[in-house]
């Protein structure tokens, strides 16, 4: 976690330290932004893997497949609660993937972050 007053470089940092994970070895870096006025729960983890979502949607199909069928295979249903707090994780599980199948989709992301 790199915390700090604004202005001093913590974004420049992060991105810094994310290109030489990134180069390395193939590693993946997420990151995201604490906000104190944000009125979503966990919002900094959640969009980061919001970023990462899109980030694997753009890329090799493979790979997209993989985590697909991982969180299908481990989440079950729970896997609605997911979509409503990472949107973009909705374009990797697919056409297959139905949001009401759980019943909740009149879920808020707050409500679907309390559960996590």
């Amino acid at each position: 976690m790199i915390c700090g007053t604004s202005g001093i470089g913590k974004s420049k940092l992060s991105r810094e330290f994310a290109r030489s994970v990134n180069d390395d070895d193939g590693s993946t870096f997420l990151s995201g932004r604490f906000d104190k006025l944000e009125s979503q729960p966990l919002h900094a983890i959640s969009s980061a893997f919001d970023k990462y979502c899109a980030w694997v949607t753009m890329g090799d199909q493979s790979t997209a497949e993989k985590v697909s069928t991982a969180l299908k295979e481990n989440m079950g249903e729970e896997i609605a609660c997911l979509v409503t707090a990472i949107p973009n994780l909705a374009n990797i599980l697919g056409d297959d993937f139905n949001f009401n199948q759980s019943g909740k989709s009149d879920d808020t992301a707050v409500d679907a972050q309390k559960r996590l």
